[in-house]
């Protein structure tokens, strides 16, 4: 028998969501809590979203922050906050705070206080909860090797200090063993001693050493962030002017879009600026298209753009081999010439690795021509470009992106493509590569 509570269950979101649970599968996540979500009603919810990912497969490491803390902290105890500069510049975006020997029992002790208490969150398994007969194993130690950050401009910071080396074999082998590694911003010294480090650099360089494959900034004014950006929710670190955009009095942000750009820069494939006070925010960033927050990736180092005909000889080098075997039907340079403004190419240093068409056709759009060098084959290249020209086919307005294939049907339907009919497209049966049998692979654009 049916309910109507029967058919409000979520089946077709529960279905999309398969594809972003295989990929997320065994993939590390370094994932910055701000210092105000520590002391929100919405840090519980947050627990339980994490919680889910880690038993999805998602190989988490917490950073949490606790500026917030130790300001009060201080404030309760009588002891004045000083803060000083340790760079020439005309606002205060680069002040730092200096650790003095008075405040050092206080942080410990705060370190000790906030420890507590996200494990305690993670350790809830009542029932009727969505912890309930969960097992999350939550470990936290010594992963960073701090020094002092010294003396600048004239000033002694004391027991404030910088990333000396992270740890990086101690916190994969509690990953592969399924543990949540939880890291404080503080750090150790060989010689015994304890530095003040800030969170968002030990997320950031947590996430460079591991190569991690996201870093998501959970932070609270993220809302204020999207109102500055417009309609802008995915840009790469190397768009021109992104960062000088933001607005001065974003201070804070600021400081999370400069480490997700240098992150980007060494490595970590994509970083996320999301909402830790909107609930299931972080869900739906990671198991949604269009995401809840912002999202940087490392778009300069393996860019994807639109053709040139500086490009041309590279695209001719690229699917001449395909010609030759009868996959790709053949194309002079002349012809690659002509219709260059169709073509879109993926570049590694200068190099052309990758290329693709898209022809529009009133409301479809034809995927074509599609080559990838054989030394980056096995790199997710491929993919890379197919998902590019779907987002472009998005904005174009087109509402179903189709591929002719003779031999690649099977990947194309990995990607998200069905298998259809001439009827399907919008061409006659003589713009079937010359009758050589190909088959159609249709893609929903209007799809999630």
């Amino acid at each position: 028998m049916t309910t109507d509570k029967d058919n409000s269950f979520p089946l077709e979101w529960l279905r999309h969501t398969s594809p972003y649970i295989n990929t997320h599968r065994r993939k590390t996540f370094v994932v910055w809590l701000s210092d105000e979500l520590l002391g929100s009603p919405s840090l519980k919810n947050i627990v339980y979203d994490l919680t889910l990912l880690s038993h999805l497969g998602v190989r988490l490491v917490l950073v949490h922050g606790m500026r917030k803390q130790i300001d009060e902290t201080l404030q309760a105890s009588g002891i004045e906050a000083q803060f000083a500069c340790p760079v020439e510049t005309n606002d205060n975006s680069h002040l730092m705070r200096i650790t003095t020997a008075e405040m050092l029992p206080l942080l410990q002790a705060l370190l000790g206080q906030l420890r507590c208490r996200i494990e305690s969150l993670f350790s809830t398994g009542l029932p009727n909860t969505p912890m309930s007969g969960s097992r999350v194993t939550l470990c936290s130690g010594n992963f960073v090797i701090a020094r002092p950050y010294g003396v600048r401009q004239g000033v002694d910071y004391f027991h404030t200090g910088e990333i000396r080396k992270v740890r990086v074999k101690s916190i994969n082998s509690l990953l592969d063993l399924g543990m949540i590694v939880l890291m404080q911003p503080v750090g150790y010294s060989p010689t015994g001693e304890t530095f003040n480090l800030h969170a968002e650099d030990v997320a950031t360089q947590t996430a460079i050493d591991l190569q991690a494959d996201k870093l998501i900034f959970l932070h609270q004014q993220t809302e204020e962030l999207a109102q500055a950006l417009g309609d802008v929710r995915e840009i790469s670190v190397g768009a021109h002017g992104f960062r000088q955009a933001l607005p001065s009095s974003l201070s804070n942000i600021r400081s999370i879009v400069n480490n997700a750009t240098l992150a980007c820069q060494r490595g970590v494939n994509r970083c996320h600026i999301v909402s830790s006070q909107q609930d299931g925010a972080l869900l739906k960033e990671l198991f949604t298209r269009d995401g809840s927050g912002l999202l940087l990736d490392a778009g300069d180092y393996d860019s994807i753009r639109s053709a040139t005909t500086r490009d041309v000889a590279g695209i001719k080098t690229l699917i001449q081999p395909l010609i030759d075997e009868g996959i790709l039907l053949s194309r002079s340079e002349q012809d690659l010439e002509r219709c260059i403004n169709q073509f879109y190419v993926a570049e590694r240093e200068g190099s052309v690795i990758a290329c693709a068409s898209l022809t529009r056709f009133d409301d479809q759009a034809e995927l074509g021509c599609l080559a990838v060098h054989p030394d980056f084959r096995a790199s997710g290249k491929a993919a890379d470009i197919v998902q590019h020209l779907i987002k472009e086919a998005r904005t174009r307005g087109c509402t179903q992106l189709f591929a002719l294939s003779t031999r690649s049907g099977d990947w194309f339907r990995e990607q998200g493509f069905v298998p259809g009919s001439i009827s399907d497209i919008p061409v006659d049966e003589n713009r079937i590569e010359g009758n050589r049998g190909s088959k159609v692979y249709l893609f929903n654009l209007n799809s999630i």
